[in-house]
């Protein structure tokens, strides 16, 4: 009895401390590999947010003409707002391809005699292209003086080099974020490159590249992602790694805590668990009548022990659950406050740029025909450039609808010809359309981008061809659906018999620049502007696919009360046809800040028989408008220099001339005229970036009191 009295607590003590290890160290490396997930979305965030900067520069440097003070002053503020926009950049500059400084976020004039050629990042560039951006060496900045490394990528996608556009990311940026990462625990953070140049250590190592024996190095050259326990050599502490790749970038993240730190709660259970036993023991010593209770005490510790070891799971899963809804988040936040920065700006140059190109088009008398295929070419790269920036917009929620009942069935068999064409005879569409389709209220417009995005992809699952199904449904969904929700619903389900999805794919299938297709075959934005578009009517999406048996995906669209008979028609504007001209020769009130989007629409209106005032602020508006009482309506700018926006000079204007028409344009909407993603009502709104014929279409709409419900443009072949 005395043998099974000391015996019997000391297994019991001996087994639980060997469970309850195993079960700490498990939970720790679970922890270690959920925190290196969180870093390794981080570090993508940042590397794709600086390789969308290297595109945006790129696009302006396009048509950047050096000899203008004009142009350089220009590129300098896009720098500029660049660097104050995003937390990580220290400094953005272009160098030309002797690696002289052109231009620069931190000083103008650019020094010239600042040179970048003894740069890795530059030697790499100067011996050929690749897909993504460079990673370059850590390095004190020989502008900020600080450490920093580069995103570097090449001017121009052609194969001679011109010079190189180099975004610094500040290390300081990574290293505070890396404290904040875990601060109640001894922790290590590495951000090193697959050939073991260390860009970011936290706390900071004492050299600057992984000794070539080291496990990290053979590990990250091998594989994507991976943990394992060591010992360090510099520090003599055993720790718990684990790291994973920053997507295809060649630069890996390892994160580590103290092995020490993970067992501090498995030291205490054990002192916990030796009084348990040394009372058990002197309690069975004492007397044997006491071992019934005590057994029944430890059959109701354990029970509590599991209790809280299930309640502990739950809240990791939770955590888990709410670690991916913020990184989602922080992913759409980061990429929408991008957006709007340049959207106003960079589609005031696309404005210029299309407007001047597409009025030059229109100047009658002999053109070559080379002339005008040049001319074609660069209208289509400044379409594609302003279809990137609608793109980013729409999944970013920022786009502004307006939404109105909407015959879908009438909308889907409008686009037929156009998908046909679009798609190519190798496939073929069937639709199936309920015949009492309720109207559903959306914005028409992007119903049928979203339609068209759909059917694009599902052409490219089929690359020997097949068959795209279209239908459309009234549907009532009940509750406790947690894919749509409950409520009536008008479908649209857009089905092919492609190649289909593995469920790991589907997941991801709306994630921002999330894409299957090839380097350069696609922006990875497509479907993520129709989740934004849909999200933001109000409505749900729903994806079913299996490998081998193709894609369905299900839109369910907010029903609307009734049609309206008179937004039935939809004019189309073909954009090669001379301007629409005006009988009347009414005065417009042109109000633009931007000088070269100004000449623009006065150019256009003018060329159409109008007489045309201009302004490029509110107060120089009020004058004209004080002083001409021909004026028949304002055509304004949103975003303005000086006291008043373009709505505050719209409220002024209307106070003084009651039911004087207004037309707003804008590249970014912000809140002035749309809220909730809604146009306001009554409001009239025409987008940047817009042709002559655009403007002077809607401009007659409104002076005829006859607004279509949509002004659709029709390319030219002849572009």
């Amino acid at each position: 009895m005395i043998a099974a009295s000391v015996l019997l607590p000391i297994v019991l003590y001996a087994l639980a401390a060997w469970y309850s290890y195993d079960e700490t160290i498990r939970r720790a490396e679970q922890r270690v590999e959920r925190t290196t997930r969180i870093l390794e979305e981080h570090a993508l965030k940042v590397f794709e947010s600086q390789r969308l900067v290297i595109e945006q520069v790129n696009l302006r440097l396009r048509f950047m003409d050096w000899s203008k003070e004009a142009d350089r002053v220009d590129l300098y503020k896009i720098l500029v707002k660049l660097q104050d926009d995003l937390d990580q950049v220290s400094t953005i500059t272009v160098a030309d391809a002797q690696g002289r400084m052109l231009a620069s976020g931190r000083t103008y004039p650019a020094n010239p005699t600042i040179s970048f050629a003894d740069r890795d990042y530059f030697q790499t560039l100067q011996k050929g292209a690749s897909a993504l951006p460079t990673i370059s060496n850590a390095y004190l900045g020989r502008q900020t003086k600080i450490p920093v490394f580069n995103v570097a990528g090449r001017i121009g996608s052609g194969g001679e080099f011109k010079g190189v556009i180099a975004v610094s990311a500040d290390v300081s940026y990574f290293q505070d974020f890396y404290k904040s990462v875990d601060p109640d625990t001894d922790h290590r953070v590495l951000l090193v490159r697959t050939d073991g140049a260390i860009l970011v250590s936290e706390p900071k190592l004492p050299f600057e590249h992984l000794p070539p024996t080291s496990k990290l190095l053979r590990d990250i050259q091998t594989q994507t992602s991976g943990s394992y326990s060591l010992h360090s050599q510099l520090d003599g502490v055993d720790r718990i790694f684990s790291f994973r790749r920053i997507g295809a970038y060649p630069v890996v993240v390892r994160f580590g805590i103290a092995r020490s730190a993970a067992l501090a709660s498995w030291y205490s259970m054990l002192v916990i668990y030796g009084i348990a036993a040394l009372l058990a023991s002197l309690a069975l010593l004492l007397a044997s009548s006491f071992a019934v209770r005590q057994t029944q005490r430890e059959r109701m510790a354990r029970r509590k022990w599991e209790e809280t070891a299930a309640a502990l799971q739950a809240e990791a899963a939770e955590r888990e659950r709410i670690e991916g809804q913020l990184r989602q988040s922080q992913k759409m936040e980061a990429v929408g406050r991008l957006t709007g920065g340049l959207a106003h700006d960079f589609n005031n140059l696309l404005t210029a740029v299309i407007g001047s190109l597409d009025l030059v088009r229109r100047r009658p008398g002999g053109m070559e025909a080379r002339n005008l295929q040049f001319i074609g070419n660069a209208l289509e790269g400044a379409n594609r450039a302003a279809a990137l920036t609608s793109r980013l917009l729409a999944f970013s929620r920022q786009q502004a609808l307006e939404p109105v009942a909407t015959d879908a069935n009438a909308l889907i068999e409008s686009m037929l010809t156009l998908l046909g064409s679009t798609l190519g005879e190798r496939v073929r569409i069937e639709t199936q359309l309920a015949a009492d389709l309720r109207p559903t209220l959306v914005d028409p417009n992007q119903l049928e981008s979203a339609i068209v995005n759909l059917a694009v992809n599902a052409r490219d699952a089929m690359p020997e061809g097949g068959l795209i199904r279209i239908e459309t449904a009234n549907v009532e969904i009940a509750d406790g659906d947690p894919e749509v929700g409950p409520g009536a619903w008008v479908l649209v389900a857009v089905s092919d018999t492609g190649t289909g999805m593995p469920p790991e794919v589907v997941a991801q299938i709306f994630e921002p620049f999330f894409t299957t297709k090839p380097v350069g075959k696609g922006t990875g934005l497509g479907l993520s502007q129709v989740y934004g578009f849909i999200k933001q009517s109000g409505g749900n999406v729903a994806v079913t696919s299996a490998l081998g048996r193709g894609s369905t995906f299900k839109l369910y669209l907010p029903r609307a009360a009734a049609m309206e008979a008179a937004q039935s028609e939809e004019p189309w504007i073909d954009d090669a046809a001379a301007l629409p001209m005006s009988r009347a020769g009414e005065t417009i009130l042109v109000v633009e800040d931007e000088e070269m989007v100004r000449q623009l629409g006065v150019a256009a209106l003018e060329e159409a028989g109008y007489r045309v005032l201009a302004a490029c602020d509110a107060t120089q508006a009020l004058a004209l408008l004080r002083a001409n009482a021909d004026i028949a309506l304002l055509f304004s700018d949103i975003v303005l220099t000086g006291p008043m926006d373009g709505r505050q000079l719209a409220d002024v204007v209307l106070a003084e001339r009651p039911g004087l028409p207004v037309l707003f344009t804008t590249g970014y909407s912000r809140n002035a005229i749309v809220h909730d993603g809604r146009l306001d009502e009554g409001v009239e709104l025409i987008n940047k970036p817009y042709t002559g014929i655009a403007v002077v279409a809607r401009v007659k709409a409104l002076l005829s009191q006859r607004r279509p419900r949509r002004l659709r443009l029709v390319r030219s072949t002849a572009s």
